[in-house]
């Protein structure tokens, strides 16, 4: 694969999450207080409308510092094959984003506020690139660590729910990349379950979340990756 492509594959991953969010393999060859009306507003299920789903959402991460989570990736970029990845997600406010992928290959992913860097084990490569580089990071970023602020990045409307999930629709207002997210919440516990993020060409990242533990102390030093001796660097 072209190591563009590529770089643009994996950084629209990111900044399709979380993401941070993200597709970097190699093997592709609120506030306190009420919330103001939602745009689109309905009905979610259950009797809640989208702003009374969202408020649950905002309430349970509103005090959270930092989160870690086990992920499953699925992703679809157009001209490849569906690729499945899993792995663990660290999380620490603000700006502090690590993405470890254990199977099917190790790879990493650091946001450290200012700059991503993607560390590819088999192939001993980094990518390093600057966070201001990418219009679509800071909205994208506050999917996960600033949902207080969904309201301002995203038109929230309810989505066909489950027996066991909510579901929102959120169309950016600003973004270039992402047409849609669509995010799925446990009824119970109010924890976002998974996120699917579309982009106007058809490509498509989702990623389901399980094992999330809030405010369990991370170290910022997890953030700070050193690249091992003998990688090949390259800077976008």
């Amino acid at each position: 694969m072209n190591i563009r492509l590529m770089v643009r594959t994996a950084v629209c991953g990111i900044f399709l999450v979380i993401l941070v969010a993200m597709v970097p393999s190699q093997l592709w060859g609120a506030g306190n207080g009420d919330s103001p009306p939602l745009q689109g507003e309905g009905q979610g299920g259950d009797g809640l409308s989208s702003a009374d789903i969202l408020k649950r959402v905002q309430a349970t991460y509103r005090d959270v510092n930092d989160f870690t989570a086990d992920f499953v990736q699925q992703s679809y970029i157009q001209g490849f094959d569906a690729k499945n990845f899993k792995g663990k997600l660290y999380l620490k406010k603000p700006g502090l984003v690590r993405w470890d992928y254990i199977k099917p290959v190790k790879q990493n992913i650091i946001i450290n506020g200012e700059t991503i860097t993607l560390y590819f084990h088999e192939q001993k490569q980094a990518i390093i690139q600057k966070v201001s580089d990418h219009p679509d990071a800071e909205p994208a970023m506050g999917l996960l660590s600033n949902i207080e602020k969904w309201e301002d990045n995203f038109i929230v409307k309810s989505g066909e729910p489950s027996a066991d999930l909510f579901r929102l629709k959120l169309t950016p207002r600003t973004m270039t990349m992402v047409k849609e997210v669509i995010v799925e919440i446990d009824k119970e516990t109010s924890y976002i379950k998974k996120l699917t993020l579309t982009e106007d060409s058809g490509n498509k990242v989702s990623f389901s979340f399980s094992g999330t533990k809030f405010n369990s102390g991370i170290k910022n030093s997890l953030f700070d990756f050193k690249i091992p001796g003998g990688t090949e660097v390259l800077k976008y």
